[in-house]
């Protein structure tokens, strides 16, 4: 058994809450110096896709501030572009089918993410890339790569954890930050129940063309969070930047190539139930990403209204590559990701009574995955990393485990809350009988 006088901590996954972890132990190094590892099972960094744009609110990014060094702080607006001012509105917009508003909450606008965390409004927000915050997070950060954790065993003085290719590691702490489907969460509480909404969604991702984006906007304004209700709990959801993207002259060979265009995320939900309909003929494929997209714009057709939305809509999801780009270099996202339908789950908080702690604990997606309704899951990834690595300052090998205990408390309180909120937003909001009223 090993006795270094510096303890080590692993941590299991390379998303955004387990690289804030990293940062802010090393960061934090003055105060308690740990070996901190860092493993992922995907090969590289861009062997998967990773995400499209998540809206950061003023608890996540002040935790995100307080986990990572100024070098990292300098770079994130890579990720994080200052706001255009009378340009793009960094909110929330809920309509119904026809348009007539439902929801528009306060949301105080800022010059930067600097001056949102001095912000108080709950509602206020920036909307970020997802992707390019992770390569910023990434920088200077050793991951070891290839090498999927399988398990782990927990001794007396530490804990084995244990990898597919065969080898094993040892720490004195171990945190999995490896998404819902966590191998260390479901040997650690292999009680805790994933919750089906019956609700599924697509997402893409689009290069939008100037004249279609002016178009939208005309019609919708220009709130970068915009979701629209359907009568049959279907909705819509788009995410953009006002942002022109950079991109090669003849990207898809395109009469427009050199039109501006603007990067946007495009979600469309349905109750499941939707895909059962003996009226829709359409065999849907989910390894066939035009059959998913032709499945959308049928929903789209047979649910919406009509009117310029419709046509809008469906003008986007035509813009949906259909299969691998030919020059992956020439995509806009470089990581092409296949579109298919996905379900809606989450971690359900009430399936597990309070643990007892160990050196083994969990962070972010991992511990309490919840949906992207209310924007809450990055966020509460970045509090858990902060949360836990204030708490690993006390950390002493006399009482490993007191300092997680008392992370593990807080955390849950304030996920639960957040797991739980986000759920009846969505099975609100994927309600034919909807209700503005408490939503949130």
């Amino acid at each position: 058994m090993q006795n270094a006088s510096i303890p080590k901590v692993i941590i299991i996954g390379t998303g955004p809450g387990g690289l804030a972890l990293y940062h802010a132990l090393i960061k934090n190094k003055d105060k308690k110096e740990f070996d901190v590892k860092i493993f992922e099972r995907d090969s590289s960094p861009k062997e998967r896709w990773q995400g499209y744009h998540i809206a950061l609110n003023v608890l996540g990014t002040r935790s995100l501030l307080n986990c990572v060094p100024s070098s990292i702080t300098s770079n994130l607006q890579k990720a994080i572009p200052n706001p255009l001012p009378d340009v793009e509105f960094h909110g929330f917009l809920l309509t119904d089918n026809e348009g007539n508003l439902l929801f528009n909450p306060p949301s105080k606008q800022f010059k930067d993410f600097n001056e949102l965390v001095k912000v108080y409004e709950e509602f206020s927000l920036i909307v970020t890339y997802r992707d390019r915050l992770r390569d910023v997070l990434l920088d200077s950060v050793p991951v070891h790569w290839g090498k999927k954790c399988i398990g782990y065993e927990e001794t007396k003085d530490g804990v084995w954890v244990k990898f597919d290719d065969g080898s094993r590691e040892y720490c004195d702490i171990l945190v999995g930050a490896d998404g819902i489907n966590s191998p260390v969460r479901k040997q650690r509480l292999p009680e805790l129940q994933i919750f089906d909404y019956g609700l599924t969604n697509v997402v893409a991702n689009v290069a939008v063309p100037k004249h279609l984006m002016d178009r939208y906007i005309k019609l919708q304004g220009n709130s970068l969070l915009q979701k629209t209700l359907g009568l049959h709990g279907d909705s819509s959801m788009n995410i953009f930047r006002l942002i022109p993207i950079e991109q090669e002259p003849d990207y898809n060979n395109k009469s427009n190539s050199n039109e501006l265009h603007y990067r946007v995320t495009l979600n469309y939900s349905y109750p499941t139930k939707l895909d059962y309909i003996e009226s829709d003929k359409l065999k849907v494929d989910d390894n066939d990403s035009a059959s998913v997209i032709e499945h959308v714009k049928q929903m789209i057709r047979n649910f919406g209204s009509e009117g310029e939305f419709n046509d809008i809509l469906l003008e986007l999801w035509d813009l949906v590559p259909k299969s691998t780009p030919n020059d992956p270099e020439k995509y806009q996202y470089k990581t092409y990701n296949p579109t298919r339908r996905r379900q809606y789950y989450d971690i359900d908080p009430s399936s597990v009574k309070p643990w007892k702690s160990s050196r083994v604990t969990l962070l972010g997606d991992a511990v309490h995955a919840m949906n992207p309704t209310l924007g809450l899951g990055t966020n509460n990834a970045f509090q858990d990393a902060e949360l836990l690595s204030q708490a690993l300052i006390n950390y002493s090998s006399e009482e490993p485990i007191s300092c997680i205990q008392g992370y593990e408390n807080e955390m849950r309180k304030r996920s639960a809350v957040d797991v739980l909120k986000s759920r009846t937003a969505a099975l609100k909001m994927g309600s034919p009988n909807f209700d503005i009223i408490n939503v949130r």
